[in-house]
This record gives C-alpha cells, sequence and structure tokens, in this order.
C-alpha cells in the first residue's frame, strides 16, 4: 500500500488537474468551428473526433481509481474524496453543505469516516496499478 505522505502528494495533484472548475467548458456545446479549426491546425475532423496520444498521468490514475471506487459501490466515499481536494481550501461547513446541495447530507462524523474509506481503498487500488 502507498504510504500516507505519498497518497496525500498525488491526491493533491490530482485535485490541481482534474478540480477547480477547469474543465467547465470544453464540452461540445461550448465549440464553434472556428474554436475547432484553430484547435487542428485548419483541419475538421472526421465524425470519430480528434484523438490525442494517450498519455496517462499520475493524477489520471487517481482519477481512474476514485471513478471504479464509485462505480463499485463506493459513491459517498468517491464524492467525499472530491470534495476534500476540489475544495480543499474550503472549510468542513463549506464541504459539508456541497455535499448536502448535491443530495448527500450527512455528519461531520460520517464525512471523516467515508474520507478514511476513500484513502483506504485509493492507497490498495494505486498500489496495485503500480505493482
Amino acid at each position: 500500500m502507498l504510504g500516507q505522505n505519498e497518497l496525500e502528494a498525488r491526491l493533491v495533484a490530482w485535485a490541481k488537474e482534474y478540480g477547480g472548475g477547469r474543465y467547465e467548458n470544453i464540452g461540445f456545446a461550448s465549440r464553434n468551428l472556428l474554436q475547432t479549426l484553430i484547435e487542428h491546425g485548419g483541419f475538421v475532423p472526421d465524425a470519430r473526433g480528434f484523438a490525442r496520444a494517450p498519455v496517462k498521468t499520475s493524477a489520471d490514475e487517481v482519477d481512474d481509481a476514485v471513478r471504479e471506487m464509485e462505480a463499485g459501490g463506493m459513491f459517498k466515499p468517491g464524492r467525499v474524496i472530491r470534495c476534500e481536494y476540489f475544495l480543499y481550501d474550503s472549510g468542513e461547513d463549506v464541504k459539508l453543505r456541497n455535499l448536502r446541495a448535491i443530495g448527500l447530507p450527512m455528519s461531520r462524523a460520517g464525512y471523516y469516516l467515508y474520507l478514511g474509506q476513500a484513502k483506504a481503498f485509493l492507497s490498495a487500488a494505486l498500489s496495485r496499478k503500480a505493482a
């Protein structure tokens, strides 16, 4: 299993890459033809779209593990770990309010219970991928 310091560093790096609202306006609806032409150097991609070379960063591995956790029946721990690291500088009340806003009301004790479960799952999952 990953050490506490290494897991924390990977979670912070994941939050920097995936969190903070950086990916809010990249969907199909926000694109126009000119934007597509600029991105593809004057080339209009075919119907299957533009495929970038796959690059697997450390943050991608963490995000894959979080998605696996959520899909495997650990939805609440997955949302709590997202809340904890995507709102890293926010207080507990803000984090609990955000979870309540998405339909996951919980107590402070429940929050930290789910956070511990998520970290344990991620530590094991990331260790398996590294091996």
